[in-house]
């Protein structure tokens, strides 16, 4: 049993133990205020810094470089692309059959005009010459007995003749019989007859000869072609054949043909510069693969009518190529001048925007406020394009517009030029 001290409550004896727990959870307390007091304030200072710089972001305003809308009466140059071809391109067929006997010339051979290309072995045109000249002597051989007796004819025609009128003075004085006078008139008649039909047959042997003659000439002139040769001046551009090859008139091509001097050159011109050309007019000729090369080309055909797919109108030039620099075939730009007689309005061409509506350009005006404007272009001129519809002398457009700057942005201006 524990004895109590005398003169101590219960209350006093209990009250030094509370005071140390109490203490030690208000100091906990107070920690935990303290911390997230701490971390509250950096991370609101932050916020507030955040939501300070997006809005000076959003306050940013674009800037944007711009040009004016400008007329032009300078004399410009215009390139177009064009196709160099030959002036003749001709395939070379044979017009006899037969094997290929020789071949004199090869692929980028230069020609003259009946120069000996190839030879064309004809065993079977050999034989049917052979046979025309055969019928050919034949029926001259014809004809001349056929001659012979026509004239035969004719001198039993002209007894005949002569018998038959002293036998009908005769028959007049009663001296000689009806019956024998008869008989001679019809020896003349019969002699008469045969002399016709010699001269019938005279006149079908000179027919025959003369169609044995259309048949030999025939053959000798199909003889002829087995002789191939070149048409014009030119050069060998493709070869199909060897000696050996099997030759049908007409069915392959032995060789092509190409005249290359001068050399023509098709250019399809826009619309715009249609009225701008004129025969004879001389334009300036480059190739990639001669650079620094300048060539002169002259307007020799016009079309005078425009494509209604590509609104261009054809041009063809011609460049002399004396020393075959240039070939069939190339691909090369052509530069006209052209002077408009009317002032054009031009514009950057980086400033078009083309979208599904068709071309357009973003405008500023004086209170910097974007507007977008549809327009209308013609020539593209290369770094400039015309515009004819859509914008005034002195409206100001922008370049290389970014997807920052919308219908009613505010922008910063710069001077393109500057």
């Amino acid at each position: 049993m524990i004895a109590q001290q005398p003169g101590v409550t219960p209350a006093q004896r209990s009250t030094p133990r509370r005071g140390p727990l109490v203490a030690f959870f208000l100091l906990l307390a107070c920690l935990v205020v303290a911390g997230m007091i701490g971390g509250l304030l950096p991370r609101l200072s932050r916020q507030k810094g955040l939501l300070a710089a997006s809005q000076a972001v959003a306050e940013r305003r674009p800037v944007v470089l711009v040009s004016p809308a400008h007329l032009s009466t300078s004399k410009d140059t215009i390139d177009l692309p064009g196709d160099l071809t030959a002036m003749i391109e001709s395939p070379i067929f044979s017009r006899a059959d037969g094997y290929l006997k020789t071949r004199l010339v090869d692929i980028g051979w230069h020609l003259k005009t009946g120069q000996l290309m190839a030879e064309i072995e004809t065993p079977e045109l050999d034989q049917q010459i052979t046979q025309a000249r055969a019928s050919l002597a034949q029926a001259q051989s014809s004809l001349k007995e056929l001659e012979a007796d026509i004239q035969l004819s004719k001198a039993n025609l002209d007894l005949a003749r002569v018998t038959w009128e002293r036998w009908k003075s005769l028959l007049a004085r009663g001296v000689v019989s009806r019956q024998d006078a008869d008989s001679k008139q019809a020896d003349f008649a019969v002699k008469e007859a045969t002399t016709q039909r010699a001269e019938a047959s005279l006149a079908t042997a000179h027919d025959m000869i003369h169609a044995s003659q259309a048949s030999l000439g025939r053959l000798e002139e199909l003889k002829s072609f087995a002789r191939v040769t070149a048409p014009f001046d030119g050069v060998v551009t493709a070869r199909d054949v060897d000696i050996g090859t099997l030759i049908t008139a007409g069915n392959k091509e032995l060789f092509r043909v190409a005249k290359i001097d001068p050399l023509r050159i098709f250019v399809n011109v826009p619309q715009t510069y249609v009225q701008e050309m004129q025969n004879g007019q001389i334009a300036e000729l480059r190739v990639q693969e001669r650079p620094g090369q300048v060539f002169q080309a002259r307007v020799t055909n016009i079309a005078n009518s425009l494509d209604t797919n590509s609104r261009s109108m054809l041009v063809i030039l011609e460049t002399p190529n004396p020393g075959a620099t240039l070939y069939p075939g190339m691909y090369a730009q052509v530069r006209f001048s052209a002077v408009h007689p009317k002032p054009t309005l031009r514009i950057p061409g980086d400033a078009i925007i083309f979208g599904t509506k068709g071309a357009s350009v973003a405008t500023v005006g004086a209170d910097r406020i974007v507007h977008f404007k549809s327009v209308t272009i013609g020539q593209d001129l290369g770094s400039e394009v015309e515009v004819t519809s859509g914008l005034s002398p002195g409206d100001l457009v922008i370049s290389n517009p970014s997807d920052s700057v919308q219908e009613n942005a505010v922008v910063e201006v710069r001077d393109r030029s500057q």
